[in-house]
């Protein structure tokens, strides 16, 4: 959650708590006071979610990618390894167009920090089915859906590219809440798979 959110929150509860329980406003216009503040929080505190151009988070997002890359001497199937490469290619370029851009900062290291570790988590499942020599209808199943979550990946990349192109800005964390939520069911596979590995 971005830190103005719980800014807000943080001064609207304690905006509450003093007019309602300590000054014994009614509570309707307890609430409604406290609403008015939690906006204006999130407007006032709207810096706090600026991020800056950071060589060490860059260099990490680099190895990130690297990681990504070295998937394609790994992973056979040649529709992954296009996924693979073109997220590289587009993920390298991005990171050298920072230095020209560094306003768009914030929204590339918001989508990096979320994408990037789990490109890796999704990959290092498939390689693992892939290297199997028989799998089950729903580790085939579980394949296909990695396979067409690389291609939303893709995707998301694409428009964190084009936000770095255009001077219209895309609302890159609505994309990634969006994104989050189709891939959560994903995860809770994931999760268990490396339960069982760990088992």
């Amino acid at each position: 959650m971005k830190k103005r959110y719980i800014y807000g929150a943080v001064l609207s509860a304690t905006l509450f708590i003093l007019l309602y329980i300590i000054f014994n406003f009614p509570p309707l216009i307890a609430i409604i006071l406290a609403v008015v503040t939690y906006i204006g929080g999130i407007l006032l505190f709207k810096e706090k979610d600026v991020r800056k151009y950071d060589a060490g988070i860059t260099m990490h997002h680099c190895y990130l990618v690297s990681k990504i890359n070295n998937y394609t001497n790994l992973i056979k199937d040649e529709k992954v390894n296009k996924n693979i490469k073109d997220i590289s290619v587009k993920a390298e370029k991005i990171i050298q167009m920072l230095q020209q851009k560094p306003d768009k900062v914030t929204q590339i290291y918001d989508g990096f920090d979320y994408y990037l570790p789990f490109t890796i988590r999704i990959l290092e499942q498939y390689w693992n089915l892939e290297s199997k020599d028989k799998i089950t209808e729903e580790e085939k199943k579980f394949r296909d859906e990695i396979n067409d979550t690389l291609d939303v990946i893709e995707n998301e990349i694409d428009k964190l590219l084009e936000n770095m192109n255009y001077t219209k800005m895309i609302d890159i964390n609505a994309s990634i809440e969006v994104f989050k939520k189709q891939a959560s069911k994903l995860e809770k596979k994931i999760d268990g798979k490396e339960s069982e590995d760990n088992a």
